[in-house]
């Protein structure tokens, strides 16, 4: 059963999506797992109803990626461009990025600078449209900055999913 959104202790209908969308809504266990509240969430659905705990939400109407960033970002990509908005994170420097495990050049310079990653076995995300639905890639949870990396930690250790915490070695090589 996907989790349905609320305010204020009220229930509120899921949105529409687009059909060809490939928004997705993270599940309610894993920012309860994180444990934090964002700041900013730069890739937040067009019609709302996720349960991002974040004090700003920008969609694509905003266009998140060109907006100004601030504090604890948490961001779930659009994975059909996940190598901009990985990059801009990477720059950004101070939240949680949950995307696909990909075999590419943003994903090695991500994990490059991450202090912890958690390689997490794909789930299904919540959303009338794709609810139940899992990912077709690997997940991961990358954290930066300390906070960020505490809570992926504790998301990682609380034993709600299946995955492997990994700290990178800061010169690694990714090729």
């Amino acid at each position: 059963m996907a989790d349905e959104p609320q305010f204020n202790g009220q229930l509120i209908p899921w949105p529409e999506q687009e059909r060809e969308s490939d928004e997705r809504y993270t599940p309610r266990w894993v920012f309860e797992g994180l444990g934090l509240t964002f700041d900013t969430d730069p890739a937040s659905p067009v019609a709302g109803g996720d349960c991002v705990p974040a004090a700003v939400k920008l969609t694509r109407l905003e266009n998140g990626l060109a907006q100004p960033w601030s504090g604890l970002v948490w961001l779930n990509p659009p994975f059909s461009q996940s190598t901009a908005w990985a990059d801009r994170f990477r720059q950004h420097g101070r939240g949680v990025f949950l995307g696909p495990v990909a075999n590419g050049r943003w994903w090695c310079d991500l994990v490059r600078v991450a202090d912890v990653v958690w390689h997490c076995r794909d789930f299904a995300f919540t959303h009338p449209t794709h609810a139940g639905k899992r990912s077709a890639m690997p997940l991961a949870m990358v954290g930066l900055g300390d906070e960020a990396a505490a809570a992926v930690r504790r998301l990682g250790r609380s034993g709600v999913q299946d995955g492997v915490l990994v700290v990178p070695e800061r010169m690694a090589r990714c090729a």
